[in-house]
Formats: structure tokens, sequence, C-alpha cells
């Protein structure tokens, strides 16, 4: 069945944000070397979840791979980051080094155990997760 353009579906899940990123960022949060995701926009209150599309830049698989958890109401700008546990960018995002003005904490890192292929081009930015992919990854309680 062909999956939905999310671009034309008012059916959208508000929690949870599709967001394009690089394989050796992704490695670094998996690997747990780097637990913040930084990003030059603010994301909305009430968004829990990231769910990673790893691009084809360095080898990447051009899927959707992974989905993190994060603090629905914690969007941390320069100087707010704790510094423990250590993470690979947090002293240059904390001193204004960065390009990104927003960090998002990773809690939980999950590895989709199939990977969901997009039937369009990888988001620029951000935006919301449609439903027919939320249930089928993470809300249907099968294999994900």
């Amino acid at each position: 069945m062909p999956r939905k353009d999310p671009s034309y579906s008012a059916d959208r899940i508000l929690t949870d944000v599709l967001l394009a990123i690089k394989p050796e960022y992704l490695a670094n949060i998996a690997s747990q070397i780097k637990n913040h995701e930084y990003r030059k926009y603010r994301l909305p209150k009430g968004v829990e979840r990231l769910w990673f599309y790893e691009t084809t830049d360095g080898g990447g698989r051009g899927t959707i791979t992974h989905i993190a958890v994060i603090p629905d109401s914690v969007r941390r700008v320069p100087g707010q980051v704790p510094t423990d546990p250590p993470d690979i960018s947090n002293e240059d995002f904390n001193a204004g080094l960065k390009q990104s003005k927003y960090g998002y904490p990773i809690l939980e890192l999950y590895e989709l155990v199939q990977p969901y292929i997009l039937l369009m081009d990888a988001p620029m930015g951000w935006r919301y997760v449609w439903s027919e992919m939320w249930t089928d990854r993470w809300g249907g309680g099968g294999g994900n």
C-alpha cells in the first residue's frame, strides 16, 4: 500500500517530528558519545520523539532508522546544557560556537528493526510524522 505524503495530510502526530541527520552524527548518538541533538530551530513544546532520517551523505542508508525520545518541554540554549555526562559537542554549544541555537537532550534511542523508506525527499528542517507511519513503526506495538 503506498504511503501518503505528509505535506498533504492533516492526519499528523504532534508529538513526533521527522529530522534528517548525517550518519556520523547518528552513530555518535547511538554510541552515547553525543547526548544532545542540536538544531538551528526550536521545536514546538510537546514534541517528545525525533524520527531520524539517515541521509545518504557519508554512506548512510537513506531511510528512517532510529527514533529518539526527548523531554517534551526542554529546549536548551547555549549555556544551559549540563557538562555531565560529557558529550563531544556540549562545550562548543554552551560557548555559542555552533550554528545551532537549540539543544534537545536524548533520553533514549531506538533502532527500527525495519527502516522506513520515505516516498518523498528528505525533510529540510523538520516536519510532523504522519499517523500512518507512526502506527506502522511506533504505535502498533509490533515489530518496531
